[in-house]
């Protein structure tokens, strides 16, 4: 799979004959997907807001109940998930736009590391997953899913971390690292989300950079 393309957007015009192509654009780009399919009259739109055009294809029809956790569950799988999103005179339907602010509010806050993160080699329990930055592998991802846990232990770590926070509000979280195990104690984040995300972060090559002073 593609990492850019974890959630790709299925627009089904049904016969509309006014259709706003750039709005439909702009709404997929500022929810953080990377790709939609749709026919070709969305090229124009789709190169103005660089989001990748690909062939049409069957998609879910997924509702503000179970999305998020559908686009998570694929994610830990390899899989991306092709969401039907369905035009009524041209427009997003009411139901569909309640499903697509869910998806913003939860990209908003986790979509760096949904998109960013390839499978990891680390392994956690608690039905949680890891992924890695892909960019700057000192980075590594936690997906849990709520309710939340009081700790969690993960293996596979080669040297402990520097830091390791609920990315949502930037705490830190006490931890202890011992024979390449890390357990964590978690404390409930601010925001309950149906999927919460960790970061753990390593020593990075900056950190090697000394102080100039003047």
């Amino acid at each position: 799979m593609n990492p850019d393309f974890a959630i790709v957007l299925n627009f089904n015009l049904n016969n509309a004959k006014s259709v706003d192509f750039d709005s439909l654009v702009k709404k997929a780009r500022d929810i953080g997907v990377r790709a939609i399919s749709a026919s070709n009259d969305f090229q124009e739109a789709c190169d103005k807001y660089t989001i990748k055009l690909i062939d049409e294809q069957n998609g879910e029809n997924l509702t503000t109940d179970n999305v998020i956790n559908t686009i998570v569950e694929n994610r830990k799988n390899g899989d991306k998930t092709v969401i039907n999103i369905n035009l009524e005179d041209g427009k997003i339907s009411t139901s569909d736009e309640e499903m697509l602010e869910k998806i913003n509010s939860w990209m908003h806050m986790f979509g760096h590391a949904f998109n960013e993160g390839i499978p990891s080699e680390l392994s956690v329990d608690k039905d949680g997953f890891v992924l890695e930055n892909r960019h700057a592998n000192y980075q590594k991802y936690i997906f849990l899913k709520s309710p939340i846990p009081e700790k969690i232990t993960v293996e596979g770590l080669n040297e402990e971390p520097n830091r390791v926070e609920w990315i949502e509000n930037r705490v830190d979280l006490k931890f202890n690292y011992r024979d390449e195990k890390l357990e964590i104690e978690l404390v409930k984040p601010d925001d309950e989300f149906d999927w919460e995300v960790i970061r753990i972060q390593a020593h990075r090559p900056e950190d090697d950079i000394l102080e100039t002073k003047f």
